[in-house]
């Protein structure tokens, strides 16, 4: 990912809505396509209190806990208790109540079933370590959690700051970094 064909957004410019249930905020964070009719989705959740999830028929979720010690999925037949920086994955059309015992923030990323794919997972930096190397696979959505990432060569993202591109990345410095990577469904 050069600077070339990156796209920075800063934490100051990126989208608040509320979430579809109207229980909630979401800062919108990479989008791939209408927003109304996304073929995926890469955003950041507040939740203030325990209560129902937003459904998403037809899209495939990966959730990770970045702010708070935990929080627990009821999903039918299955109970997920998240902890941070674990990603849990699920469909986004089946019914899910949270409940966090204080507020929590969780970055979701959601893909069309048939039109798209993702992982999603988070890494540390540290100052005297060696860089990371995140590969080219689709579009790669990087959202500083907290810290300083340094892009080859040259950019510098701080907490909140998001970039987006297609290339190969190396990311150094000192922070607490989460990496989707989106496919095409028929790439493979």
């Amino acid at each position: 990912m050069t600077t070339t064909s990156t796209t920075i957004t800063r934490a100051g410019d990126l989208r608040r809505v509320p979430w579809r249930n109207g229980q909630g905020m979401t800062t919108e964070i990479a989008l791939g396509g209408d927003p109304d009719d996304f073929g995926w989705r890469v955003s950041l959740a507040e939740v203030a209190r325990s209560g129902d999830f937003s459904p998403f028929p037809g899209i495939d979720r990966i959730i990770v806990l970045i702010e708070g010690a935990a929080m627990t999925l009821h999903l039918p037949g299955h109970t997920q208790v998240l902890r941070p920086d674990e990603p849990f994955g699920f469909d986004g059309g089946v019914p899910v109540r949270c409940t966090v015992e204080q507020p929590t923030r969780d970055l979701n990323v959601m893909t069309r079933r048939g039109v798209a794919r993702a992982t999603l997972d988070v890494r540390v930096l540290a100052e005297d370590a060696p860089p990371v190397v995140v590969p080219a696979s689709g579009t790669v959505v990087l959202v500083v959690l907290d810290g300083t990432v340094r892009l080859a060569p040259g950019t510098t993202l701080e907490t909140g700051d998001v970039a987006v591109g297609d290339e190969p990345v190396v990311l150094s410095g000192v922070a607490r970094v989460a990496v989707a990577r989106i496919e095409s469904a028929e790439a493979g």
